[in-house]
């Protein structure tokens, strides 16, 4: 029997249905794939599936051929994966997928509200700019500038009690920081993102503290990408050529703002 599905991605369970229906009825060998249409390419979904069914020893994993059934009543499972709860699919899926920094536009497009999706779009291509130009790793670069504000809808309430429970020392912080606290709680908790080189700059990136390049990266693309309402020309090429004179520039123009009451 060949059963198909989207499988975008493939969670846990959509595993725990098909093992429930090869006991059921009792099936020997059942052959499973990944059906045409799905956000992510189908070879991509066809290799998580082969991730998650591995040690199966009689689920085999096709490709292109004609199913006997659909396994439906998943969509929704699936569609919660794909909005940043990784924690949804099988452990080898979810490596794969913050290894190769799948559903990002999805992730802030569930998250955040339209505008600040926008904006996160626009933070991570300024942020594959400039690590370009520094000769750094753009994708880590993109997905820091895609995830920095994920919790940014968040309310106050909601941040407080986050805060409280897991890093009630940054409660002292103005709440105008604590998304950028909560934004890396979330994304340990829902994503199982663990990788430093992506989470310090997004704990960093609204006072502009951090040491790092990254951290300089963010900081910066946090303030000028393109969907800002003022030209940004000068500050980018500056950032291009030299991370820390743009901080230093980006932070002085902050500080003057905020003396004019804004």
């Amino acid at each position: 029997m060949i059963i198909e599905a989207s499988f975008d991605p493939v969670t846990m369970e959509e595993v725990r249905a098909i093992c429930t229906l090869m006991k059921q009825e009792r099936i020997t060998d059942l052959y499973i794939q990944a059906s045409a249409e799905g956000i992510a390419e189908r070879k991509v979904r066809t290799k998580m599936l082969k991730l998650a069914f591995g040690t199966y020893r009689h689920i085999h994993v096709v490709e292109g051929k004609q199913s006997d059934r659909r396994l439906e009543g998943y969509a929704d499972g699936e569609k919660k994966s794909r909005s940043g709860y990784f924690r949804l699919v099988p452990a080898s899926v979810c490596h794969y997928l913050l290894e190769n920094g799948m559903y990002l536009q999805q992730i802030v497009e569930a998250q955040c509200s339209p505008k600040r999706a926008v904006h996160s779009k626009g933070v991570a291509d300024t942020c594959v700019i400039l690590a370009r130009a520094h000769h750094l790793d753009e994708k880590l670069a993109e997905r820091m500038g895609y995830l920095h504000d994920v919790t940014k809808s968040m309310s106050d309430e909601e941040g407080r009690e986050i805060l409280r429970r897991w890093s009630p020392s940054d409660l002292s912080l103005n709440p105008k920081i604590w998304h950028s606290r909560t934004a890396v709680i979330w994304l340990k908790q829902n994503m199982g993102l663990y990788d430093p080189r992506i989470l310090l700059p997004i704990w960093n990136h609204t006072l502009g503290d951090g040491k790092s390049d990254y951290d300089r990266i963010l900081y910066i693309a946090d303030k000028i990408e393109p969907n800002r309402n003022y030209d940004t020309t000068y500050h980018l090429s500056l950032a291009r050529k030299d991370l820390k004179k743009a901080v230093e520039l980006v932070r002085k123009e902050g500080e003057e703002y905020r003396r004019k009451g804004n």
